[in-house]
């Protein structure tokens, strides 16, 4: 059967297309196709025409599931009835056998609570206007397709899931999150959960069972309100508080329809999708959460794979700072920072364990005369992150240092570890689908060398100058601007045959300080001197380590207002104009005084291809998610954020890596 999946890059999507493609063959349809499609399944974006009136009209079964919850105001009822419309347009009643929506509970209330406190699918609704966008959307919709199929002979299935779970999941693991802040909940309500997994389940057997021209609730276990928000709030390590029955009745009046299940006490029926799709679950309230995330030690290779082949959602963490700048993620963690070790130098290539970080290769190196081409500025980080994060620094030769490793070992999704020599089409795919945890990897190394790094202070207005690709003068440009004073400092970094007289040896680093510091820092470090003259790990790497770095990450990470520290990357053909929009919305951006902002510049030989870096810290994360849709608005989908800072919650993985495998355009 070949399923067209509309909305796959959604939670209940991404399960949808899992579910499907084990047994059928799926078409799966993004607003924005990720780096990392599933395998078996082909991706078609929903903005290119012919490729998804091809991908409908080949269909057997088309499933539509996506929802534009960016469009605000009028504009979201609008966008997507359009969406459904142009899906209904395409429909073929030669081929398509079924066209399925999905709804939503939420339609329920339009129905009298009192009157009706046991709902299901046969209720007449009817639209009242305390309804919301969403219900309303919903409810005009089921309609809409109702009347359009019938009239072109299409068989229909409208489906209304009850409260989704699962794995990062809003229900489940958000409201996890949600009780860490505020523990609070409702008593005597009645709430209808379902697995995504078994939603996932049902709708396949309803598919597959030729269930057709009905309205089915995706709906499993009810719970009372008082045990779900209690079990949340265990799952928080909070003690719950729930509100006295005079304070719900009050709440009620003002929860909107979207959540209509908390004003009142009623029940979501689920005995029709069981008799129809001949599922039954038997799952009890815990298994709807995720458990407790575990902190697993990664010492051995052996506690890699176990962790894989757990079954259980995992993220490998490195060395660095990602924690620093982003929330926690709920699944459990595997620490690789003790897998570490050196495995050995053969030639030019060194091999160390994944949780080797930077500044333990360049004790081993430096007194043997090696270094890395290239850099960053902070080398407490593991040498596995280098193969998933964009980690700049010192040279325009290279994009980061990932251009100079040479092979890999990694765990698949099976637990076995593999060898993999460098192939940039290969590696591309496993950074951009996940699923792997690098244990080694091996770094091309070269002689060390001396680097002059001469201080400028100039002009603002010489960013342009840099940007249109006056970086390419020197081995490395790093620009640190300073918008309200008006100030550019710049370091130009170029090796040198040896120290001459009034050269100063490298020091501790100032970057990021405010500009007036800065200026002061500097004229007392250099004192009249023009260049700072050291090897390459010296020179653009002087950040061997944070002193009290654990005290640090725990300031960024539970300050009151998080911190967050973003750097979003364009190619330097769209470069000026992200500047430009850039410096247009300066003033409303709302730069604290002596606030800098970082530009970096890197570049590919081999492809031709050039890219700027642009670096802010800030307490508003307005002013982060600004910036990516100044990088959106310059670039299209061109654009990356490091994924070693702060990343957004929309941000997909196709924004974290840049691909080797293609050539300048």
């Amino acid at each position: 059967m070949n399923i067209c999946l509309v909305g796959a890059g959604g939670g209940i999507g991404r399960q949808l297309a899992k579910s499907f493609s084990d047994r059928h063959s799926v078409t799966a349809v993004y607003r924005s196709p990720p780096a990392g499609v599933p395998p078996g399944i082909q991706a078609v974006q929903f903005s290119n025409g012919s490729d998804l009136a091809s991908a409908v009209a080949a269909a057997d079964v088309v499933v539509h599931a996506a929802l534009n919850s960016k469009a605000r105001g009028k504009r979201f009822i609008e966008t997507n009835r359009a969406t459904t419309e142009r899906l209904l347009e395409l429909l073929s009643p030669e081929r398509c056998r079924l066209f399925v929506y999905f709804s939503s509970q939420v339609v329920y209330a339009a129905l009298d609570p009192i009157n009706a406190p046991h709902q299901s699918e046969d209720a007449v609704l009817v639209e009242t206007g305390k309804l919301d966008a969403y219900t309303r959307l919903k409810m005009a919709e089921e309609a809409s397709v109702i009347e359009a199929c019938t009239s072109r002979k299409i068989n229909y299935l409208i489906v209304r899931p009850t409260m989704v779970m699962g794995p990062g999941m809003a229900w489940s693991s958000g409201i996890v999150g949600a009780m860490r802040v505020a523990p609070i909940g409702l008593r005597g309500r009645t709430i209808n959960l379902v697995h995504v997994e078994d939603l996932a389940a049902q709708l396949l057997a309803l598919i597959e069972r030729g269930v057709s021209n009905e309205v089915v609730n995706l709906g499993d276990l009810d719970v009372r309100s008082d045990d779900y928000f209690r079990h949340a709030a265990k799952l928080a390590n909070r003690s719950i508080l729930l509100l006295p029955d005079w304070v719900s009745s009050v709440a009620g009046g003002v929860i909107p329809s979207t959540l209509w299940f908390l004003s009142h006490d009623v029940r979501v029926a689920s005995e029709k999708v069981r008799s129809l799709s001949g599922i039954t679950t038997g799952r009890t309230l815990d298994d709807f959460f995720e458990p407790p995330a575990r902190v697993v030690q990664a010492r051995t290779l052996d506690d890699i794979r176990n962790t894989v082949r757990s079954g259980k959602p995992y993220h490998a963490i490195g060395r660095g700072y990602f924690l620093w700048f982003n929330d926690r993620k709920q699944t459990d963690q595997l620490v690789m920072e003790h897998y570490a070790g050196i495995v050995g130098l053969e030639g030019d290539a060194l091999t160390v364990k994944a949780g080797t970080t930077l500044r333990d290769i360049l004790d081993y190196l430096v007194p043997r005369g090696l270094t890395l081409a290239t850099l960053p500025e902070f080398v407490d980080i593991s040498a596995g992150a280098c193969f998933f994060a964009e980690v700049h620094g010192s040279s325009a030769e290279h994009i980061s240092v990932y251009d100079v490793i040479m092979a890999i070992r990694f765990v698949d999704s099976r637990g076995e570890e593999v060898f993999s020599t460098r192939d940039e089409a290969s590696w591309d795919r496993l950074r951009g689908d996940g699923g792997i945890v690098v244990t080694e990897v091996t770094f091309r190394c070269r002689p060390n060398q001396l680097l002059a790094n001469s201080i400028e202070w100039q002009r603002e207005s010489r960013l342009e100058d840099y940007v249109a690709g006056e970086y390419r003068v020197n081995f490395s440009t790093t620009v640190h601007w300073y918008p309200r004073s008006h100030e550019l400092m710049v370091y130009n970094v170029n090796p040198v045959e040896g120290v001459e007289p009034g050269d100063r040896r490298p020091f501790p680093p100032m970057r990021g300080s405010p500009h007036w510091i800065q200026k002061l820092l500097l004229n007392l470090r250099m004192r009249g001197r023009q260049r700072i003259v050291g090897t390459s790990e010296r020179v653009l790497a002087p950040w061997t380590g944070v002193p009290a770095k654990r005290l640090l990450g725990k300031f960024f990470r539970d300050t009151r207002r998080r911190v967050r520290n973003m750097e979003v990357c364009v190619p330097d053909t769209h470069a000026a104009e992200f500047v430009a929009k850039l410096r247009r919305h300066l003033p409303e951006m709302k730069l604290m005084p002596g606030q800098g902002i970082g530009v970096r510049f890197t570049r590919d030989p081999v492809s031709g291809r050039g890219f700027v870096w642009v670096e802010m810290t800030s307490r508003d994360v307005s002013q982060m998610h600004a910036m990516v849709e100044m990088a959106r608005a310059a670039c299209g989908e061109q654009f990356w954020l490091h994924r070693g800072k702060y990343v957004p919650a929309n941000i997909g993985v196709e924004h974290l890596y840049i691909p080797r495998n293609q050539t300048q355009k």
